[in-house]
């Protein structure tokens, strides 16, 4: 699992956060709340979802249980509870993040905030699935 989740970060994550950081200061330069906002929200709704269901298909992978059936069903079962444990967490980040920590520190300070998001997220992609009430 460590080393899964060490790829993860090094090969989706790092570069995915790398463009998200440097787009979001492009489309939304200013460091007024709205601003700050304005970023926490696209996060939560663009860039957060879409980097758990990536952890999810490597979690899938991994235990070599993945198929694109097995996938959207993690995502369907998962994704929303992941969802939404991170709006306690990550517009928090955010909020630091975009308020106190000069740009070029940002990407550092949110890999360090991912770490402990991770050790969560791993929790979820690898309990035993529910079957659903359609299987």
């Amino acid at each position: 699992r460590t080393l899964t989740s060490a790829a993860v970060g090094l090969l989706y994550f790092g570069p995915a956060a790398h463009a998200w950081y440097g787009t979001i200061f492009k489309l939304l330069p200013g460091t007024s709340l709205f601003s700050i906002l304005q970023k926490a929200a696209l996060g939560q709704i663009l860039f957060g979802p879409s980097f758990t269901c990536v952890f999810f298909a490597t979690s899938l992978i991994q235990s070599g249980d993945f198929t694109i059936r097995n996938w959207f069903q993690k995502i369907r079962n998962d994704l929303p509870g992941a969802w939404m444990a991170g709006l306690g967490f990550w517009p928090l980040v955010d909020l630091v993040s975009y308020s106190y920590i000069p740009g070029q520190w940002i990407p550092l300070f949110v890999n360090f905030c991912s770490f402990i998001w991770t050790i969560y997220l791993s929790t979820i992609a690898n309990r035993t699935p529910t079957p659903s009430k359609n299987d």
